[in-house]
């Protein structure tokens, strides 16, 4: 967890007072607003909804359920981290945490349809009962042990992810191989990467970046956390975007990734969509 009193500037009240969170990250709480706890981490979790947002616009299949639903929920956890950050409210952070789990489990489920063929009804009812699991789990734990095991859930979802998209990568590259993709790739994965960077020495070495304690090396604090919502949410979603992707070249419906407002990923295709709802 990151520190909490290593300098009066972590300690001050504001509106949301006390915090309840299992975790307070390493933004001075309350000191742009009385009513934000984490100012810069609240703003840039707007940045996770838009994102998800003109994903969800740019949806090219939006008549399947499964990439409509990922889109969605993926909107919900930047909601749901707005309103953790803001308040550094336990109930809140389920709403920021939770989300981030069952958009995994989404994509989970892409790709493992996508790997190995339609599998039947067995596949949802199992994954719906690990999200009942789960979701009982990180409701009624709380502290050190909520947040360690949340991040070690969620961390071992996206490198699962990685694996699928890697080997959706190898098997499909010498059949139809694609430059843009390869590109889109090595850009999710440096993102994250960066992400992940940035976000273990914001939690690892706050007490040495935060701007006010005695043994911050810095003048400032350059709000890594925040950095993390806009690296992590862009990756998550690249990577995102290259599954659906090899969902459909799969399955011969010649897509093509391009990039909307010459930022964002999208999939669009060659040939006409099919109306098909799965």
């Amino acid at each position: 967890m990151a520190p909490t009193s290593v300098s009066p500037e972590f300690d001050k009240i504001g509106f949301w007072s006390p915090n309840t969170a299992s975790i307070d990250w390493c933004e001075n709480n309350y000191t742009v607003s009385f009513y934000i706890a984490e100012f810069w981490n609240t703003t840039s979790s707007f940045l996770i909804a838009a994102i998800a947002a003109a994903g969800y616009m740019n949806l090219a299949s939006y008549t399947e359920r499964r990439m409509a639903l990922f889109m969605q929920i993926f909107f919900a956890a930047g909601v749901g981290s707005v309103l953790f950050h803001g308040t550094l409210r336990h109930k809140m952070q389920l709403l920021d945490e939770l989300p981030m789990l069952y958009a995994a489990t989404v994509g989970m489920f892409i790709c493992i349809e996508t790997r190995f063929g339609k599998q039947g009804r067995w596949l949802p009812i199992a994954l719906g009962a690990w999200l009942v699991v789960t979701t009982i789990i990180f409701s009624t734990t709380s502290g050190t042990l909520q947040s360690v095991s949340f991040q070690a859930t969620y961390s071992s979802m996206v490198l699962t992810g990685l694996y699928f998209l890697r080997g959706f990568h190898l098997q499909q590259q010498p059949i139809r191989p694609n430059p843009d993709i390869s590109k889109l790739i090595r850009l999710s994965c440096w993102t994250i990467l960066a992400a992940v960077t940035v976000w273990l020495v914001d939690y690892n070495l706050c007490v040495f970046i935060n701007g006010v304690s005695k043994e911050s090396v810095l003048k400032w604090n350059p709000q890594l956390h925040a950095w993390w919502h806009l690296l992590s949410a862009y990756g998550i979603y690249g990577e995102s975007v290259v599954v659906m992707y090899y969902h459909y070249d799969i399955r011969g419906r010649e897509p093509h990734v391009y990039m909307w407002k010459d930022f964002l990923p999208a999939v669009t295709f060659i040939q006409p969509a099919e109306k098909k709802r799965d």
